[in-house]
């Protein structure tokens, strides 16, 4: 999204450093060859979604309560309704649509924003999900990844399972920060 302004950046940057940009995180390397689930349903994929663990990515800075409703839009489409609650007040929330380009792979569109691959790692469609996102840019890496949870709070083998998944795949879980769920939250219908 922001990858042009990075490569000026880079010069800050040796090699085994890392930072964030933009909340993003980036840093020299090459990103790992992940396998995606080869076979992913869409339509099973739909409804609710909530965010439990997330990169920190500069878009959903000072957001809690993040979830996404994903519903089919028919011809090979999923709209994707992303929500969450900013932590200064208010709310923030963006309409977009999804598309299969690969197993295990949408392409993600918002309007007015670059589209974005959405690799789903795993997923039983019924308690969590793992997402990826990467860039590699030359050296440089851009990652993003979510564990999401079908409710606010996600069982313990549950949770390590989906962790594991990350391990597995090469993507470091030292960096996730968890996003806040709760009672509080006041989720659109």
């Amino acid at each position: 999204m922001m990858f042009y302004l990075v490569m000026s950046t880079l010069a800050l940057l040796s090699s085994g450093h890392a930072m964030a940009y933009g909340g993003r995180h980036l840093s020299i390397g090459e990103c790992p060859n992940i396998t995606e689930k080869y076979d992913f349903e869409p339509i099973q994929y739909t409804g609710r979604w909530f965010e439990l663990q997330r990169y920190p990515v500069y878009y959903e800075r000072n957001e809690d309560c993040v979830n996404a409703v994903y519903t089919d839009l028919g011809n090979g489409y999923i709209e994707v309704y992303n929500w969450a609650r900013v932590i200064s007040g208010g709310y923030s929330n963006i309409t977009g649509k999804a598309h299969l380009i690969a197993p295990g792979v949408l392409l993600v569109e918002f309007e007015g924003y670059p589209a974005g691959e959405y690799h789903v790692l795993d997923t039983d469609y019924e308690q969590f999900s793992c997402v990826y996102n990467f860039v590699q840019q030359g050296e440089v890496r851009v990652q993003d990844a979510w564990i999401l949870s079908r409710t606010m709070v996600m069982q313990e083998n549950t949770f390590s399972h989906a962790m594991q998944v990350f391990v597995d795949n090469g993507i470091d879980i030292s960096i996730f920060d968890a996003t806040y769920q709760g009672d509080d939250c006041p989720y659109p219908s």
